[in-house]
């Protein structure tokens, strides 16, 4: 098997141990009584965008009607199974969990390198098996990268499987990037 410690070996590779941040989630709630209006028109594992309707609601007071709007973009982790026309929602009851697409990660590296290499607003690139995960330079410190990337609903779980290995290589171009994956990937399954 292959090992991935190439720190620094070519031009634009940074190797390093990547440690990733769990997804954000944001919970919504009713704080008073509430009647719903109109059933949610998301489900489970939908996108939604920040700006979204994610149900209209009626205040128990007598105030005017509005929509519970989408604080973000995200992925639908949850939706209450009660919210129909008519339902009466409990101050206090959840109403969705809208989980954050983007991942927000440290790139703790084997080697120090010249800042002017790498600069905030950058993308570097992560690549496993011909999968590529453009991650956006946030940071810079001689020792580490404070980088994010926007996940795909399944990819979060793959992403952070990668993350257990010991050292990955951020490449600055993602031709590089795949290259060297589909490399190790045919040379880790001549050896097996």
């Amino acid at each position: 098997m292959l090992n991935m410690t190439c720190p620094l070996l070519a031009a634009g590779v940074l190797a390093g141990q990547l440690t990733l941040q769990e997804p954000s989630s944001e919970f919504y709630y009713s704080r008073d009584p509430v009647t719903i209006l109109a059933a949610p028109q998301v489900a489970n594992g939908t996108w939604v965008d920040k700006g979204s309707v994610l149900v209209t609601i009626q205040p128990e007071h007598g105030d005017k009607s509005h929509a519970l709007i989408s604080k973000s973009d995200g992925y639908i982790d949850y939706v209450s199974d009660k919210l129909s026309p008519g339902y009466q929602v409990m101050a206090g009851e959840i109403l969705f969990i809208i989980r954050s697409a983007r991942i927000l990660a440290k790139h703790q590296l084997v080697e120090q390198f010249s800042v002017p290499d790498i600069h905030p607003q950058q993308t570097v690139w992560l690549c496993e098996q011909a999968k590529a995960w453009p991650m956006r330079v946030d940071e810079v410190t001689q020792t580490s990268l404070l980088v994010s990337t926007h996940v795909q609903a399944g990819d979060y779980a793959d992403l952070k499987s990668l993350s257990q290995k010991p050292q990955l290589a951020l490449y600055t171009e993602r031709h590089a990037c795949l290259a060297d994956s589909i490399q190790l990937a045919s040379e880790t399954h001549a050896v097996d």
